[in-house]
């Protein structure tokens, strides 16, 4: 990886010229003329059955307002965050999504490689559209590998044991998709697709993972993956306290709160409303990270503020990838990390760590104050 720390000094305003806010719209257009309908249908969908409210937990994380403070040296921005023992440099790192082919022929090589040249990383999927030995023959810099527990746990073993065989640096369990118990639509369109096929899993179509995930994971299974492995183990999908400090208690690494991009549970709360309540039932040293809904640096500045150490991007690399390869996958990361300096410059703060609570006014965000709807109940 190239790219270790991201420092942002003031610059002559001729060199600032060009770096543009993310133009969502243009970008998911592109990815819209690039990608097949089903391909399209299945990175949108969602679990709300009441018209796919897609922006709800874009929205929320607007809510808060932001509260500058004065007196404080901003004249070096540092945006490199330090996870899992590794220094990258931009608080922001790939989610994991399943089938990346969906949006680039060479799938998840493509997005690793871009984040990787914007100094970060992708947490590689169980259902990835790539091998994992071709993936990590591929792909450059260090990745963590996503896993879905099996009820047969000798399946999840020994693909567990490809992924440790091939370089994963962390393993992260997803603990909220036990199984689909319904059909949302979205996931029907890809399957038996070349472009929906699983890597890993040749023979498994998607509603085989109906079939096959486990329905029952315990804090039991947390130990055992750090047994089989000999990696840390981080847990997905945690959105109550009381679960993220049975996590860790169980010997997780970290927890990311996620509502697994509103795909599972129809009125799921957004992740901005979980988050600093597990940050206060974990304490300051815990990793936290949070996804879904995250699109500007804004965001990513609120996120951090409310308690999460980094953030994870699952859609927009998708997108990105969709309408310009790696390339537009740097870039993205790299406008958006662009957005963060100057949030923390105009805010003044110089480094992530010191990014607290004490930055945002709840209901007094862009959402909240224009739907004229302000606070969320503690």
């Amino acid at each position: 990886m190239a790219v270790v720390m991201s420092r942002y000094r003031r610059q002559p305003a001729q060199q600032m010229r060009g770096r543009e806010n993310m133009d969502w719209t243009a970008i998911h257009a592109q990815a819209t003329a690039n990608m097949t309908e089903a391909g399209l249908q299945y990175e949108d969908g969602n679990a709300d059955i009441d018209g796919g409210h897609r922006d709800i937990d874009t929205l929320a994380w607007r809510r808060f307002g932001i509260l500058p403070r004065a007196f404080h040296n901003v004249g070096d921005i540092d945006t490199s965050v330090t996870i899992g023992g590794r220094t990258i440099s931009t608080p922001i790192f790939g989610a994991p999504t399943a089938y990346h082919r969906l949006a680039s022929k060479n799938g998840e090589i493509t997005s690793q490689n871009g984040m990787d040249r914007a100094g970060t990383f992708i947490v590689y999927p169980t259902n990835a559209s790539e091998p994992v030995e071709h993936f990590a023959a591929e792909a450059q810099g260090d990745w963590w590998q996503q896993v879905y527990l099996f009820d047969n746990h000798k399946v999840s073993e020994a693909f567990i044991e490809r992924s440790v065989a091939s370089g994963a640096k962390a393993l992260m369990l997803t603990l909220d998709c036990p199984g689909y118990r319904r059909d949302f639509g979205f996931r029907n369109g890809i399957d038996g697709t070349w472009e929906g096929a699983s890597g890993n899993f040749p023979d498994m179509h998607m509603t085989d993972w109906t079939l096959n995930l486990a329905t029952s994971i315990t804090p039991k299974d947390i130990q055992w993956l750090k047994e089989i492995s000999g990696l840390p183990v981080y847990v997905k999908g945690v959105m109550r306290p009381e679960d993220a400090v049975t996590a860790m208690n169980a010997g997780a690494a970290g927890v990311m709160v996620s509502n697994h991009g509103r795909r599972q549970v129809d009125g799921v709360v957004p992740v901005a409303y979980a988050l600093p309540r597990i940050r206060r039932a974990l304490g300051r040293d815990a990793e936290i990270f949070a996804d879904t809904g995250i699109r500007t640096g804004g965001d990513v500045f609120r996120a951090l503020a409310l308690g999460a150490n980094a953030v994870g991007l699952g859609r927009p690399i998708q997108w990105a990838a969709a309408a310009g390869g790696e390339d537009g996958i740097t870039k993205m990361i790299e406008r958006i990390t662009d957005e963060l300096a100057h949030t923390m410059n105009s805010a003044g703060v110089s480094r992530i760590a010191d990014i607290d609570e004490s930055f945002l006014v709840e209901g007094q965000g862009p959402s909240a104050v224009l739907s004229g709807v302000h606070g969320i109940a503690a």
